[in-house]
């Protein structure tokens, strides 16, 4: 996956390679090493659909070399993006929203709206069973 950055020229195989990557991650946390209850699905869908910004810094963080330190450099001043979680969103379309504006859900702590307004439109889906 940190080839395809460096290189500039396949974003959607680092994409797919740090999805998996934290899946897997994700995975261990839960059923091996039994650190975390759940899945946090959140987590998952903002590495596969993670900015330029977000996807650097998640190879960063795992890549014990400095290849990636440059291309940080680059993309350090990209406006992360963040999601809001409501699929009836009315203010960002495609759901897509400065990560710095989005709010987490009070309850879970893992997903993100962007609006009070979005997260009370999306309780009666997203609430705990």
């Amino acid at each position: 996956g940190a080839q395809h950055i460096l290189d500039d020229d396949d974003y959607d195989h680092a994409r797919d390679s740090a999805m998996f990557a934290r899946y897997f991650e994700q995975y261990i946390a839960v059923k091996l090493d039994q650190t975390q209850a759940i899945m946090n699905w959140p987590k998952l869908f903002e590495a596969y659909r993670g900015d330029m910004h977000t996807l650097v810094k998640f190879y960063r963080r795992r890549i014990p070399c400095s290849c990636l330190d440059e291309k940080y450099d680059e993309v350090k001043c990209i406006t992360k993006v963040g999601i809001c979680y409501n699929p009836d969103c009315r203010l960002t379309p495609s759901g897509e929203v400065d990560r710095s504006k989005t709010m987490y859900c009070s309850r879970c702590r893992s997903v993100t709206y962007c609006s009070r307004e979005c997260q009370k439109a999306d309780w009666a889906v997203h609430r705990p069973s």
